[in-house]
This record gives structure tokens, sequence and C-alpha cells, in this order.
């Protein structure tokens, strides 16, 4: 993936939650919205974390519960188990964005970090949390 690939796609999904989503506050002011920003679906209040700094993909944090259920296999999927009340943990060992704890939205609930690439992939997650 290109830079002006990856630029547009943050563009286009930044464009999309600014019509659909509203920006939640974290419950910490140590977040400042480093490495994640946090929205809730206008319609249906869905949470949906986003990290729009890396260089190949933007991830995006769901709550499992709200997932949509059939993903194509071009969003890389990964599913992260509360560990306490501020932490969350893979199957490999790996944990997550420590910034979500700062959210009600997802403390203590399982987690899924999926991985686009593409505005459709996006747009297909987006999709379903504003049903």
């Amino acid at each position: 993936m290109t830079t002006s690939e990856i630029e547009n796609l943050k563009g286009a999904l930044r464009a999309r939650l600014r019509r659909d989503f509203v920006e939640v506050s974290s419950a910490r002011d140590t977040s400042r919205k480093a490495h994640l920003e946090v929205f809730e679906s206008k319609r249906g209040g869905r949470a949906l974390g986003v990290e729009f700094d890396h260089a190949d993909r933007i991830n995006l944090w769901v709550v499992r519960l709200g997932m949509p259920r059939d993903l194509p296999s071009t969003i890389e999927r990964v599913e992260k188990e509360p560990k306490g009340s501020r932490a969350w943990i893979d199957a490999n060992g790996d944990g997550a964005n420590s910034n979500l704890s700062g959210y009600k939205q997802f403390a203590t609930k399982p987690l899924a970090r999926l991985a686009v690439k593409t505005l459709g992939d996006a747009a297909l997650v987006l999709d379903h949390l504003t049903r």
C-alpha cells in the first residue's frame, strides 16, 4: 500500500466518521487521543476505536458482540479477551491499545482489532455499526 493510498483511505474514513459518528471523550485525561480516537455511531450508539497512525493499515477496534459476523479475508481480525479492568490479551499473549481502557464503551468487554486497507473493507465495518 502506497503512502498516498493510505492517506486517501484515512481522509475518506474521517469524512465518513464525521457524517455517521460522534467523537467520544476519554474518561482519563492522559489519553489525549494519542494513537486512538473513539467514536459512537449516531444510530445505535455502537463504539468504534480507530488507530490512524499506521503506515500500511487502519486498525478498527470494536466490541466483539457488535461486530459483523462474516468478514472478508482481506480484513485481518485479532480477538482480544479482557484481562482485568484495564487490559486485553490475545491467544499469542499480545495486548491491546492501552488507551481503550479509558472508555467505558470498551472496558472489560471482549474486543476485536480489525485491520483494514481499503475503503470497501472499512465501509463494511462502519455500515454494520450504523444499522
